[in-house]
């Protein structure tokens, strides 16, 4: 783990006011797990399933009023086939931003790794690369691919570069963040009020989630917000002081200084409210 000494000596570009990183992308973003994948694959196949019977069906039928060959009847086919199989999912994420009717039912969405809106090439590789790993061989190849990856991804999205994220989900509880015990001293005469507001959402951010987030991602992360915090805060932590711990530290204190001033605030307002009912009015 890095130290604060070898922290402070690299230097952090002022114009940085937001993580822009792929791995920063990703706290906020919670990917779908494989049972929700499923359940959404499901809907959307019987949806395929019955555009692409009923297209037949009508299309035989049709032909046969009309007395057509045979040779139209099978290109139609193919036509349905297609249709089905890879317009329609195609067609769902680029109308609805990566949405199909499966996916709005389990609140998820497909986006590119990155955490953006997937491209018409992106959406066409699932859509192929799907007919292979679900249809053809009844989804085991996608099911095998989904539970090694940690993201729960199937072969289409590691050659897209996509993921299925999940929007609906419960709200995060909130909680009190606590001062680390070594700093508790060093920070009660610290300087911690010049923090912007972005780089603030950027540590709670990071902190709930430090835990579930690969470990070298978590040093460099950790690292990113230590080097963009030091400007802003004086004096500057003990020397070999964990990353975490300080921004955790600096969190903590200004959390407690902005909800002492808003109480303070709060009752000075009070206080003059009740100044002003006493004063008698005359006409």
């Amino acid at each position: 783990m890095a130290t604060m000494g070898a922290a402070a000596a690299v230097s952090t570009p002022r114009d940085r006011d937001a993580l822009i990183t792929g791995d920063a992308v990703l706290l906020d973003l919670r990917t779908a797990s494989f049972a929700t994948r499923m359940l959404s694959a499901v809907i959307d196949g019987v949806l395929q399933l019955v555009l692409l019977i009923g297209g037949t069906i009508s299309l035989v039928w049709g032909a046969s009023r009309a007395e057509l060959d045979d040779g139209f009847v099978a290109a139609g086919i193919v036509t349905m086939s297609v249709l089905a199989y890879v317009g329609y999912p195609v067609l769902c994420e680029l109308l609805t931003g990566g949405r199909s009717v499966g996916r709005v039912v389990m609140g998820t969405r497909v986006v590119r790794d990155d955490g953006g809106p997937v491209h018409v090439r992106q959406s066409l590789i699932r859509a192929v690369m799907a007919m292979l790993e679900l249809w053809s061989t009844s989804g085991a190849i996608a099911l095998t691919c989904s539970v090694i990856d940690r993201k729960s991804r199937r072969v289409g999205d590691l050659l897209a570069g996509t993921m299925v994220i999940q929007e609906r989900m419960r709200g995060l509880t909130a909680q009190r963040v606590e001062v680390p015990g070594p700093l508790q001293d060093w920070v009660q005469g610290a300087d911690v009020g010049r923090l912007p507001l972005t780089l603030m959402q950027d540590i709670r951010s990071f902190l709930p989630r430090a835990g579930s987030i690969n470990p070298e991602s978590r040093r460099q992360l950790s690292r990113d917000l230590l080097h963009r915090t030091l400007p802003h805060v004086a004096p500057a932590p003990p020397p070999g002081t964990d990353p975490e711990q300080f921004l955790t530290a600096v969190i903590a204190e200004r959390s407690r200084r902005d909800e002492l001033r808003l109480r303070r605030g709060q009752e000075r307002q009070r206080d003059l409210s009740a100044e002003v009912r006493a004063v008698p009015f005359t006409v």
